[in-house]
């Protein structure tokens, strides 16, 4: 009788631990597309001055604060994560491959993981965010999609479509937008004159630094306990000591001279480290608490 039950014991491990191994095997493998877009997202480019979008499309010195750092965690944090920098920027202007050559160029320089960069191929092409997320997911077939853009232009809307046509999909996305730009014009500007942003999709969250897409991440087991707490511990005192009046150029930054956020809502569970990181964003975009 003890033989059977110790038997019957040594069976029921033996199962517990195959199922063990089956489950942490599983969530090793899950399939990750992390699309991010580069202009007003992770490189200050200011797209909605056509001024300052031109004068700042070759600038490769002046990235958003920490955005560098956190990709690199993230993408070492999961083995079968795919990078992928998408960008409307036309490749070529004139023939000539500047804008490829100047993304590529920030990237590296400012420390980014290694992915694969895409952009439009010229002025002219159409759709191209959208069709090449379609690409993307239709030949990578992830169970994540990760979705990282600004509220400059098109991205959540983008973003939005793109759910929508994968909604039947086993297919879980995440999407994440820079809240860059206001979403109505001052009451003593005309609209025609103001840089007025999108605002966000139902499911989409807004963030204005990066510990905002780092806490989520981490939320959702792609950032680790401990990546997140050394990552804050880097980059909350730097966004705190970063003076408030100085040149956008040359360095990271967090808050440039146009970053209009008062749209932005901070919606985690507030710690002890996070007070004075929302008395500098309260500072810049307005109260921020719900």
């Amino acid at each position: 009788m003890n033989k059977i039950k110790s038997q019957q014991i040594s069976l029921f491990a033996f199962l517990f631990l195959l199922s063990l191994v089956a489950a942490t095997a599983k969530a090793n493998n899950k399939k990750i597309l992390f699309v991010s877009d580069i202009d007003d997202t992770i490189k200050v480019s200011h797209v909605l001055s056509s001024v300052s979008k031109v004068g700042r499309a070759t600038d490769v010195t002046t990235p958003f604060r920490g955005f560098a750092e956190l990709y690199q965690l993230v993408s070492q944090s999961n083995s079968s994560l795919k990078m992928v920098y998408l960008s409307n920027a036309p490749s070529e202007i004139g023939g000539l491959p500047l804008l490829k050559t100047s993304h590529q160029t920030f990237l590296a320089f400012n420390g980014f993981p290694k992915g694969e960069l895409n952009l439009r191929e010229d002025i002219f092409t159409e759709n191209h965010k959208i069709n090449e997320l379609r690409r993307l997911i239709d030949s990578e077939m992830p169970t994540y999609v990760i979705l990282i853009g600004d509220n400059g232009e098109i991205d959540p809307t983008v973003y939005e479509q793109i759910t929508k046509d994968f909604a039947a999909f086993p297919i879980r996305f995440h999407v994440y937008i820079h809240q860059l730009y206001a979403t109505e014009a001052p009451f003593f500007l005309p609209k025609k004159w103001a840089e007025i942003g999108q605002k966000l999709k139902n499911g989409q969250i807004g963030f204005v630094t990066p510990i905002e897409v780092a806490i989520s991440l981490n939320q959702k087991g792609f950032l680790t306990d401990s990546d997140l707490t050394s990552f804050n511990a880097e980059m909350i005192p730097a966004i705190i000591n970063e003076s408030r009046f100085k040149w956008d150029g040359l360095r990271p930054i967090t808050f440039p001279h146009f970053k209009k956020c008062a749209d932005f809502k901070w919606s985690f569970v507030t710690t002890p480290e996070h007070v004075q990181l929302l008395q500098k964003i309260e500072y810049h975009c307005g109260p921020s608490l719900d």
